[in-house]
C-alpha cells in the first residue's frame, strides 16, 4: 500500500516538528543541521521576526486563526471521515515528534 510506504519514508528519514511546539521543533531542526544558535542575534531576530516574540507578546506571522473545532464534536468526526490519511499521518507524527527527541539530543 503506498500509504504505508510514505508512513516508513516518513519514519525514516524526516525530522518533524509541530505548530503547536514551535520553539522546541526549531531548536531539533538547529540541532539535526548542526546550526549553533546559542548567543545568535541573527536567529534571535529570526524567530521574533516569523515567530513572534518568546514572551508571546507579538503576533505570530507564521499561522492564521481557525474556528476551534473539538475532537469528538460532530464536526470533528466529519472532518476526520473527509480526511482519514491526514488524521492517520498526523497521529504518526505526533508519535515521531515525541520518539525523536531522545534521537536528535543524544
Amino acid at each position: 500500500d503506498e500509504f504505508l510506504e510514505m508512513m516508513e519514508t516518513v519514519r525514516k528519514y524526516f525530522v518533524v516538528g509541530l505548530m503547536d511546539e514551535m520553539e522546541e521543533s526549531v531548536k531539533r531542526f538547529n540541532a539535526v543541521m548542526k546550526l549553533n544558535v546559542n548567543n545568535n542575534t541573527a536567529f534571535e531576530e529570526c524567530m521574533v521576526e516569523f515567530f513572534g516574540n518568546t514572551d508571546g507578546s507579538s503576533e505570530k506571522k507564521n499561522s492564521n486563526e481557525h474556528p476551534k473545532v473539538l475532537e469528538g464534536s460532530p464536526e470533528w468526526d466529519v472532518l476526520a471521515e473527509l480526511n482519514s490519511y491526514d488524521m492517520r499521518l498526523y497521529e504518526l507524527i505526533l508519535e515521531l515528534f515525541d520518539t525523536q527527541k531522545d534521537i536528535i539530543y543524544s
